[in-house]
């Protein structure tokens, strides 16, 4: 007890003091004497029985964490440095009086780097700060030798988890070394490294990536990239991008770092295994269970050999293989590797260190998947209590703890606390979006959204399931809803919305030269892998370098004032101010059924609101299974076939209509499967449809209704339509020649009110003047549409991208045909035509300019179509109009008829320009259509969804 009260005293007084000899000459020697003490009495012995064995090993990081770089690394990778160190230790623990200040200083620091590696932390930290001390008293403060000591404190207090000390330590070390050494400098790689680490387990991941990117730079400039630095930094780089969810980026960096390794290490060697063992963690992110299991296997076997059963990174082991098991379902040995594990940090770490709480959390979780909840429950508030006092309320793992909590009250049928618990989770989540989203590129926000978005699904499955038992769980499931609805497509129209409001010309110019990059990329897309070798272009670099651009400019962003950084939160009578008598909205919700994991099943959640209402009300469609597949089957062939539909009405909308009651004007917001009906064509059992009771405007999400207001006609603006293309003289891509009748009818009827009415026709009706467009009040399209649900193995090109880019992107599969697609649908080189090869996919679409738009009209087949992504929306031309700014687009769902679809905008158009009202005007144009055509084949494809902005 004396020891610990000693060393909380020294480390008040460090840090607050600014001490001269006399001060600290007392509690020096106090410090020495228990040092020798406990070296006689525990260390001494103790190493010189451990050092042959430790032989090699000098770290003992846990392997579940990045390997810090620490400053003693390769330590003991030497007989020579280890007998060196044999001495050290037995001169350090016996008094000698003809050494300076400074050389017992640099002793006791090398002691406590051995204590260190032999994982006497206690010792270790001891002899560091007796080391401190030293220093301190001889005033040698200002010297790289210092910043040593300091740097090895935080790399200990990190390993034993308090933070807080490991921040001061690490931060003062890194200063210190800057100040002494410079940038460039191998110890100010390694504090970099350090720190990098230690802001990833404190859930700082925008620091702790370009820290640990900056280390990287260093080791390249001084060492080069063959050696053991450079590939932990990798290794931790790799580790970062895990825990963020870009498992796929951090894998190729895990097998470069593996093989550095490889050439400097034995892989007996414990760096070497711990390498091979976040390879394993990473295998099992990616489901490659089999994989995990092998080097989990072989590292317990090697640990065992060499350590025996009591060693800490064979708890690791054990604790890693209990929670691959769990994902593999094999749970029958998964409490006895827990247990076992929980024993071993009980007495070689103690119950207060992180990895004791993620043993705990984790047999905790097992006890409630297997419904043993009152064992659970002990385990889990431990785990709670530790993470919080170690890491503090704002950590991401301490988060996780609170949802565990939350599902046990959950499972345990106390719903309140549940209720209360995951409000604080969700809140916090919502706090990490804000944080860490904006210097993010759009691929790495999808990436660590995909680690938070099961929260939300989990919470969203509690209150379908309890809401009859606590009504107010449907508000905190709207509020969470709106909060994250379209959460992507949100963050990429605000990137580019406040970057060309900003007024900042250095921005709009790095802004401007990152879309050429995409567009260029856009292009290269076209070239088949061999053409791209041919060339001698490296298209995964180029995507890199725009990624990079891309997270550059976030970051420009995040530090304007201005920058809408965070998620709208609504009040809680937002919807009784925004809609009037007679209206009424839904939010319709995918949701994940989750029964103490994810069981594969699927309902859907209807939050309907209407003015007079305090709350809104839930109506829950169980189904969502049969509704996402053999019920849309029969709907979409019901449809095709024009035969009578009176099964689907039933299934997707009557339950939601038995509680609008007196509304008339219905907002909705679209979700799954519902992106892929119109609702409007639900035909009722007296052989209406739902058109002719409602006037249904469909929104990207309910809180545009904040925002949502009808443009009136802007006379003088300009218009473009573009139509009637001359796909090629092949034959091959199916004329369309009532699209010539179309887009003259639409330009004749706009130029009453419009002072310019551009037109492109045949050979004109090319990507060039499409991408040329700018700002145009409407932009009218009327030509063939496409997109690829799947993607063949066998052609190295499908519609002339490269079929790897058009697998891994679904806007590359989406799009429209132009001038010159035959081509290009057929698969041939066009080098001259570049990227201009008559198809327009959506991706080239994202990087328009439609930010004063009124509407953009799609007047081709299956325009609505593309990657449907629970609470996002359509990935398809779609989602890349509304990011491009178009404040609503009309798209069709199925193949057109081409005399309907005239008919259609003709009187669209002409009811439009009456009104003035956009949605009245389409309701009315396909109530008149469906006056003519019965069948919705022909007056339903179409919908029009509006992004308010």
């Amino acid at each position: 007890m004396y020891l610990r009260i000693t060393c909380i005293l020294f480390i008040g007084l460090l840090f607050y003091a600014n001490p001269a000899r006399a001060q600290f000459g007392g509690l020096r020697d106090k410090i020495k004497e228990k040092v020798v003490d406990a070296a006689k009495d525990k260390g001494k012995d103790l190493a010189l029985q451990k050092l042959d064995e430790l032989k090699g090993e000098y770290d003992s990081t846990a392997c579940n964490y990045a390997i810090s770089l620490s400053d003693n690394a390769g330590l003991f990778e030497n007989t020579e440095r280890f007998e060196r160190h044999r001495k050290i230790l037995v001169g350090v623990a016996t008094r000698n009086a003809d050494r300076t200040p400074e050389e017992e200083a640099a002793g006791m620091n090398e002691a406590g780097e051995m204590f260190y590696a032999n994982e006497r932390y206690r010792l270790a930290e001891i002899y560091f700060l007796a080391a401190v001390a030293e220093y301190i008293d001889a005033y040698k403060t200002n010297t790289p030798q210092y910043a040593d000591v300091l740097s090895n404190l935080g790399l200990l207090y990190h390993t034993t988890g308090r933070y807080e000390l490991a921040e001061k330590f690490s931060v003062d070390a890194i200063k210190l070394r800057k100040d002494l050494l410079g940038r460039n400098s191998v110890a100010y790689a390694a504090s970099m490294n350090n720190l990098s680490v230690l802001r990833k387990d404190q859930g700082d991941y925008n620091k702790a990536e370009t820290q640990v990117e900056t280390t990287l730079e260093i080791c390249r400039e001084l060492m080069g990239t063959n050696n053991m630095p450079y590939a932990i930094a990798l290794n931790n780089k790799a580790i970062l991008f895990q825990t963020i969810g870009r498992s796929e980026e951090a894998l190729p960096l895990m097998q470069e770092a593996i093989k550095i390794a490889k050439d400097v290490l034995s892989e007996k060697s414990g760096n070497y295994q711990r390498l091979m063992v976040n390879l394993a963690l990473l295998y099992q992110d990616m489901e490659r269970y089999e994989e995990a299991e092998q080097i989990y296997l072989n590292a317990i076997a090697l640990k065992e050999s060499r350590f025996g059963k009591r060693h800490p990174d064979y708890a690791h082991m054990l604790s890693n293989l209990a929670a691959l098991y769990m994902l593999m379902d094999k749970t029958d040995r998964v409490e006895g590797l827990l247990k076992e594990a929980l024993d071993i940090y009980t007495i070689r770490l103690s119950e207060e260190h992180p990895s004791y709480a993620s043993a705990a959390a984790n047999l905790g979780n097992f006890y409630r998947v297997q419904g043993r909840l009152d064992e659970a429950e002990p385990l889990l508030q431990k785990a709670y209590t530790i993470r919080k006092a170690v890491m503090g309320e704002e950590n991401p793992t301490f988060t996780k703890s609170k949802e565990d909590l939350a599902l046990l009250a959950w499972a345990k049928g106390d719903v309140q606390k549940a209720r209360e618990l995951y409000v604080e989770v969700l809140d916090q989540s919502l706090d990490f979006i804000k944080e860490y989203f904006t210097p993010m590129s759009e691929r790495e926000k999808a990436r660590y959204w995909e680690q938070l978005q099961p929260r939300f699904h989990r919470f969203a499955s509690m209150a379908v399931d309890e809401y009859d038992q606590l009504p107010e769980l449907a508000a905190n499931l709207l509020d969470y809803q709106l909060a994250t609805k379209g959460i992507l497509l949100s963050a990429s129209q605000r990137l580019r919305a406040d970057i060309l409001a900003s007024g900042d010309e250095a921005l709009i110019k790095a802004w401007t030269e990152w879309v050429d990059q995409k567009e260029n990329l856009a292009r290269l897309y076209n070239l088949s892998k061999a053409e791209l070798a041919e060339q001698n272009i490296n298209i995964d670099s180029l995507e890199r370098a725009a990624n990079a651009n891309e997270k550059k400019l976030g970051a420009q962003l995040g530090k304007m004032e201005e920058s809408a950084a965070g998620m709208a939160r609504l009040a809680p009578d937002s919807f009784k101010r925004w809609l009037q008598p007679g209206q009424a909205a839904v939010e319709m919700i995918h949701v994940r059924e989750y029964k103490a994991g994810f069981t594969g099943n699927f309902h859907y959640a209807a939050l309907v609101m209407k003015p007079e209402w305090s709350a809104p009300k839930l109506v829950v469609l169980a189904n969502g299974n049969e509704l996402d597949t053999r019920y849309y089957k029969y709907y979409k062939s019901s449809v095709k076939f024009k035969t009578a539909d009176e099964f689907s009405y039933d299934q997707y909308w009557k339950p939601v209509e038995e509680v609008l009651a007196g509304a008339k004007e219905v907002f909705v917001s679209l979700d799954g499967v519902y992106h892929q009906i119109n609702l409007n064509t639900l035909r009722k059992p007296d052989g209406s449809y739902v058109i002719d009771h409602y006037t249904l405007q469909l929104m990207e999400s309910s809180r545009d209704l904040a925002t949502l207001e009808q443009k009136q006609i802007e006379p003088g603006r300009d218009v473009c339509i573009i139509g009637f293309p001359n796909y090629g003289s092949a034959g091959t891509v199916t004329p369309l020649p009532g699209t010539k009748t179309e887009v003259n009818t639409v330009q004749s009827i706009l130029k009453s009110k419009f002072s310019s009415t551009t037109l492109y026709m045949e050979d004109q009706a090319n990507e060039q003047n499409l991408k040329q467009v700018s700002n145009p009040a409407i932009l009218h399209i009327a030509t063939h549409g496409f997109f690829l649900q799947d993607v063949g193995e066998k052609d190295e090109k499908v519609f002339g991208v490269e079929v790897e880019k058009a697998k891994e992107n679904p806007l590359l599969r989406s799009g429209l045909m132009l001038a010159g697609a035959e081509k290009a649908v057929a698969n041939e080189t066009q080098e001259e035509a570049g990227a201009n090869n008559g198809i327009f996919t959506a991706y080239e679409a994202v990087f328009m300019d439609l930010s004063a738009t009124q509407f953009v009209v799609l007047s081709a087949c299956e325009t609505g179509l593309g990657d449907v992504v629970s609470g996002e929306g359509v990935y398809g031309l779609q989602r890349a109009l509304l990011v491009a700014g178009a404040n609503s687009v009309i798209m069709s769902l199925w193949k057109v008829n081409d005399e309907a679809t005239q008919q259609l905008m003709t009187t669209f158009y002409t009811k439009w320009l009456q009104s003035g009202d956009q949605t009245a005007a389409f309701r009315e144009a396909q109530l008149a259509l469906k006056s003519k055509y019965k069948d919705p084949y022909y007056w339903g494809a179409f919908v029009m969804v509006k992004d308010a902005k």
